[in-house]
């Protein structure tokens, strides 16, 4: 049986997870200036090393595909960096919802003390 959502959520230490929120996204924007940005079509299509070949054929071909494995990083790190603010904003909703659900509850605990006061008042006339 799965446990009801509102016990899951209440198990996960929110405090920390909004404490760390803004350094992973600003470990991810150091990440992606560190990386750099790239296009696809600045690297050529990776070639297969025929071992066969001359060594600078082979030389070649292998500095092809860690040019290829550079695009790629730089695309991932880009993507981590997405990832991380995705992350951040998701946490800061969150948390905002949190806030307002405990308004919502203070609220209704006014309204039902309220109500029942005005019961109260209306029965003892």
């Amino acid at each position: 049986m799965a446990a009801p959502w509102s016990v899951l959520f209440s198990a996960i230490p929110w405090s920390d997870v909004i404490a760390h929120a803004p350094t992973v996204a600003k470990g991810a924007k150091k990440l992606w200036q560190k990386v750099g940005k790239r296009k696809a079509a600045d690297a050529p299509p990776m070639p297969a090393v025929d071992p066969g070949a001359s060594p600078e054929a082979r030389l070649a071909a292998l500095e092809a595909r860690v040019a290829e494995f550079e695009l790629r990083q730089a695309d991932s790190a880009e993507l981590l960096a997405q990832l991380a603010a995705q992350n951040a904003d998701l946490v800061r909703a969150v948390d905002e919802l949190r806030r307002r659900a405990r308004l919502m509850g203070l609220l209704l605990t006014v309204a039902l003390l309220a109500g029942g006061g005005a019961l109260a008042a209306l029965l003892l006339r």
